[in-house]
């Protein structure tokens, strides 16, 4: 078997402060608006189980069993 040959990279990655901290913003911003859609779809499903979900009819309303 043969050695890889890896070339010899040494890229120069110029970051200004400003572009790190729009881009810590930007990180935020993204986590924000997942973490959005999380919650609401954890809202609707909460609203198919209740039955208030508009424009979806349940076949049956969600009943309570008590042991």
């Amino acid at each position: 078997m043969s050695q890889a040959n890896i070339p010899n990279i040494t890229p120069s990655i110029n970051v200004t402060r400003e572009d790190a901290i729009n881009l810590l913003l930007s990180s935020v911003a993204l986590e924000e608006i997942g973490l959005s859609h999380i919650i609401n779809a954890e809202g609707e499903n909460l609203q198919y189980v209740l039955g208030t979900l508009p424009g979806v009819t349940m076949p049956q309303p969600a009943t309570r069993n008590h042991f």
